[in-house]
């Protein structure tokens, strides 16, 4: 969302997932303790991030291209570091306070709330908060409206759009290492396609593929969205036979339609300032 809030785009998320989902087996199988590996994955995702960030807003290549690389990159590397996994038999995890990260209930004997609806309840809480009350939140929705004019204004858009990249790296690593606690395995092909899903979720919910507009709420009832439609087509599956390809046709076509919306909405705005002028 902050990606692409500032005007960017990062297609490498799901490599990056990947890319942890191998490392907190591995890092779990080396004995160190769960907190350990949790913090050593953020850290990965922040390198993600970071050189991302870097490609991107110092040497000015396009974040395309950019992300493009980094996907094959952590995609080749997970499946690398993959070999060791399969040859000791490493990708399991047992480890009952490790899984805790994703199997958690409020309460627990009863199972109602799982944990992972508080982290995207306080994921949500937090970054609203940050776009809406704080002057880096003005400052992200300022560089995607109008990178020359906020830099006119004295904003550091460098900063910014480095900083988001971070942030989308250090996500994608979080991701993984509660992906991986749900499964209790870490495999190398951990969030392969998912960079799709995440753009079409983004743009359903209303975010801008040219930034400056939108908001988490939306993406999170996208999300919402595609989960019901994704579950029907697994029904329609089990009960009439309706072949697996055709969710994965839906899915384009989804992201089809939300870049459509997209592009109509904003050709709408581009005309209405025509007539003012």
């Amino acid at each position: 969302t902050f990606v692409l809030l500032v005007g960017g785009l990062d297609i490498s998320v799901g490599s990056i997932l990947g890319f942890t989902a191998v490392n907190v087996a591995l890092f779990h199988h080396m004995g160190f303790p769960a907190w350990a590996v949790v913090l050593v994955c953020l850290a990965i995702g922040t390198l993600f991030g970071s050189f991302n960030g870097v490609i991107i807003t110092k040497v000015g290549v396009n974040p395309v291209i950019t992300t493009l690389g980094t996907m094959a990159l952590a995609r080749g590397m997970a499946s690398w570091f993959a070999l060791d996994i399969e040859s000791l038999k490493l990708g399991r995890i047992f480890d009952q306070k490790f899984l805790l990260i994703s199997r958690l209930y409020f309460p627990q004997d009863k199972q109602i709330i799982p944990i992972t609806f508080v982290y995207v309840i306080a994921i949500y809480v937090i970054v609203s908060l940050i776009l809406k009350y704080t002057k880096y939140g003005r400052n992200v929705y300022a560089v995607g409206s109008n990178e020359y004019a906020a830099r006119l204004a004295g904003i550091d858009t460098t900063r910014i759009k480095f900083s988001s990249y971070i942030i989308s790296g250090i996500m994608a690593a979080l991701a993984g290492v509660v992906l991986v606690a749900q499964l209790s395995l870490g495999r190398d092909d951990a969030g392969t396609g998912s960079e799709l899903q995440v753009i079409t979720a983004v743009v359903l919910g209303g975010v801008s593929l040219s930034g400056g507009k939108g908001d988490l709420l939306g993406v999170i009832i996208a999300v919402l969205i595609l989960g019901v439609i994704r579950n029907g087509m697994v029904h329609l599956e089990e009960v009439v036979g309706l072949s697996y390809y055709w969710r994965e046709v839906a899915k384009g076509a989804i992201l089809i339609l939300a870049i459509s919306i997209d592009s109509a909405r904003l050709m709408a705005i581009k005309k209405r300032q025509v007539v003012r002028q």
